[in-house]
């Protein structure tokens, strides 16, 4: 029935029932909790509408009577399942696989939410950080946490505004009072912070994590590369300063990478019969158990394919030797 009134109205069905599916899916995260501005900032009462197919539907027949062309409700919708869904990659869906490196972070994360600590993740580059952060928060959590990505311009002064800003605090004023203010507001109303590519932070943007959780007592996740442990463990640091800092972490946790099954899990979903024994074992082989390596190689393993098809219905050319190949490529950055 609500498809059918849907068309009516106009708007994207399949966005309308995707968003259907996530709701009873993900029950923690109701209209109610997706309304917030950490998810899709929408009104409560617009996404009920939306969800039961009338808030485009003409006055006339019930509905809202909203247009579907000026509307901002379905870009704020597309927007979220793009965060917690990634981008379509070579016409591959980012689809989010239960691995041992998931199974790990959520562990860790966990230990962070339950006991208000600080927890150190760290693992290989690719190895599938970001997208299990994000599937945390949308899998576990129905307060959206303070997200922030790092980069290695990332100074402390940009650090402390970025995190000022997600608590709705303007950012302006000096540094340490402006920490202090966002300790005050994380203390009255707690929220989560995750960091992400936070071995790119510097020694005092470390100790602004560390003056924020002395104060306010909230989970914080810090995740990166091994870069990030060698931080916290450095000899360029001063021994009070290491102290100081190693002292407020409760775990660091080293994530492991994929296993040969769960290569060959996703390789199953990527290259169907293609993906035997012998080229999962070649693939696991050339390139690790990097996840993102992984994705990566299945497109350029079909592109490969549907090139030399010819030659490899004549035998001129093998499958193991297209996976070496579409391995160099990936390997070389072509």
């Amino acid at each position: 029935m609500a498809k059918g009134i849907a068309a009516a109205g106009g708007g994207d069905e399949e966005l309308r029932m995707w968003l259907e599916d996530y709701v009873k899916n993900h029950p923690h995260h109701s209209t109610a909790v997706l309304s917030r501005a950490q998810y899709t900032g929408i009104a409560r009462s617009a996404l009920d509408s939306y969800l039961a197919g009338t808030y485009f539907l003409p006055r006339s027949m019930g509905g809202e009577g909203m247009n579907p062309r000026s509307s901002k409700i379905e870009g704020a919708i597309r927007a979220y399942r793009e965060r917690v869904e990634g981008t379509v990659r070579h016409g591959i869906a980012n689809t989010f696989v239960d691995t041992n490196t998931w199974r790990a972070l959520k562990q860790a994360c966990n230990i962070a939410m339950k006991e208000n600590v600080i927890a150190v993740i760290y693992g290989r580059p690719g190895i599938g950080k970001s997208r299990g952060m994000v599937e945390y928060a949308v899998q576990e959590m129905n307060s959206y946490p303070i997200s922030i990505l790092c980069s290695r311009n990332v100074t402390v002064r940009y650090f402390v505004q970025e995190i000022a800003g997600s608590v709705g605090l303007d950012g302006q004023g000096a540094t340490p009072r402006l920490e202090d203010m966002i300790a005050e507001k994380l203390r009255r109303s707690p929220r989560a912070l995750f960091v992400d590519q936070a071995n790119f932070l510097n020694e005092r943007a470390l100790g602004t994590v560390c003056h924020l959780w002395e104060k306010a007592r909230i989970p914080i996740v810090l995740v990166g590369t091994k870069a990030l442990f060698d931080r916290f463990m450095s000899s360029r640091m001063t021994e009070d300063v290491r102290a100081q800092l190693s002292s407020r972490v409760a775990l660091h946790y080293l994530l492991p990478e994929l296993t040969i099954k769960e290569v060959k899990g996703i390789l199953k979903r990527g290259l169907g019969e293609l993906a035997t024994d012998d080229i999962v074992a070649q693939v696991y082989n050339e390139i690790g158990g990097i996840h993102r390596h992984v994705d990566m190689i299945v497109p350029r393993i079909l592109d490969l394919k549907e090139r030399n098809e010819d030659r490899l219905a004549a035998g001129e050319v093998k499958m193991s030797q297209i996976v070496t190949i579409a391995a160099s490529r990936l390997m070389t950055g072509l």
